[in-house]
């Protein structure tokens, strides 16, 4: 059995044609050939003009978002700025608050003194 055709393995040469070039000459299966690479040359330039172009939305969606992350930052810093700001007047607020309370009290002491005083000087003839 040397030198034979060995069985099962197929003849690459031998296989069936498909039903689109059955019945075409060479040179009309070559047009037909021309012409899918002609439709897969325009699907590819469409899907390259729509990959360009999400491309391009991508860099301006990415400066957008460098733009609000720069707002972002200076929104951040006048917060903290305010919020120093705002809790030193509440610490001076609550230290006038104190004085005051505190500076009311001994005046209406000395009022009471002086009140006292009157009262007890006060010819009662």
């Amino acid at each position: 059995m040397t030198g034979g055709a060995k069985r099962g393995v197929a003849n690459p040469w031998l296989f069936e044609e498909p039903e689109e070039t059955r019945g075409l000459g060479f040179d009309e299966i070559r047009q037909q050939q021309q012409k899918i690479i002609q439709e897969q040359d325009a699907g590819l330039d469409a899907l390259s003009s729509i990959i360009s172009r999400q491309k391009q939305m991508g860099k301006e969606i990415g400066n957008e978002l460098d733009e609000q992350n720069e707002i972002i930052d200076d929104l951040a810093n006048l917060v903290e700025n305010t919020d120093g700001k705002l809790r030193t007047e509440t610490r001076r607020v609550n230290m006038v608050d104190r004085k005051s309370t505190s500076c009311g009290m001994i005046m209406v002491i000395l009022l009471l003194l002086v009140a006292i005083v009157v009262v007890a000087v006060w010819p009662t003839n």
